[in-house]
């Protein structure tokens, strides 16, 4: 999956298909457009997601590891901080598993599952629950089997992210069009220039000076995906 599809980059404001791009000197062929389309699409996703600090918009499936905390209390007691697990990627869409190393370091991994609290399951024999802060901020409470104290001792599995018609979706998708469209009109105004140089035509080519084109990620593109950035926070980065 991408935010684009080369339907939407040939859709952009100036319009282009392979007759309007050349490669090698030669007007480009319908499978070299595509090819080009395909890493373009591939640049930009990779763009936004970097600028946004975040490895996808879209619905994937993460495998992260955490550290329990142990009890942390002044007489050895679970606080509620110890019993918390928050998800990195947000929103949750499933929650898939969550279990526990029990070994010592030095030994083999053996992760544990542990039960997640369901309408269907008693609260007597369940483990945790997954509950939702706000309207999209999704994390783990322990009640029973609580995590020792340990490194990357933790395995949670879940999907995250946006459906494809989510407004967000939307948003990040005209924003990737708008990048597409300042790439190739730049790509554009290189070929043309370079065209009227091996013309010897001065004058034709001061009209496209190379200093006058501007940025791809400009300024505005920046100010849109702020409110989609995640800002950092103080303490240890995530591994």
């Amino acid at each position: 999956m991408a935010y684009l599809s080369q339907d939407d980059v040939e859709s952009t404001g100036g319009g282009y298909g392979y007759a309007d791009f050349k490669q090698a000197g030669v007007v480009m062929t319908a499978d070299q457009w595509q090819l080009y389309c395909e890493r373009l699409i591939d640049a930009i996703d990779s763009a936004i997601n970097h600028y946004c600090r975040v490895p996808s918009f879209e619905i994937n499936t993460y495998t992260e590891l955490h550290d329990g905390r142990g009890p942390t209390g002044d007489l050895g007691e679970y606080l509620p901080r110890d019993k918390l697990f928050l998800m990195r990627q947000q929103p949750v869409v499933s929650l898939i598993s969550v279990s526990e190393n029990i070994n010592d370091p030095s030994d083999p991994i053996a992760w544990t599952p542990r039960v997640l609290r369901t309408t269907t399951s008693p609260s007597g024999g369940a483990d945790f629950e997954l509950l939702v802060r706000g309207t999209s901020l999704s994390y783990i409470q322990f009640w029973n089997n609580i995590p020792a104290k340990g490194r990357n001792n933790v395995q949670i599995i879940y999907t995250a992210g946006y459906d494809a018609d989510a407004e967000i979706m939307d948003d990040i998708r005209m924003i990737a069009m708008q990048i597409a469209d300042n790439l190739l009109g730049r790509k554009k105004r290189y070929q043309e220039a370079n065209a009227a140089r091996q013309s010897s035509t001065k004058d034709a080519a001061d009209m496209f000076r190379m200093d006058a084109d501007g940025a791809i990620f400009t300024e505005d593109i920046r100010l849109q995906l702020d409110k989609y950035r995640r800002q950092r926070t103080g303490g240890a980065a995530w591994r």
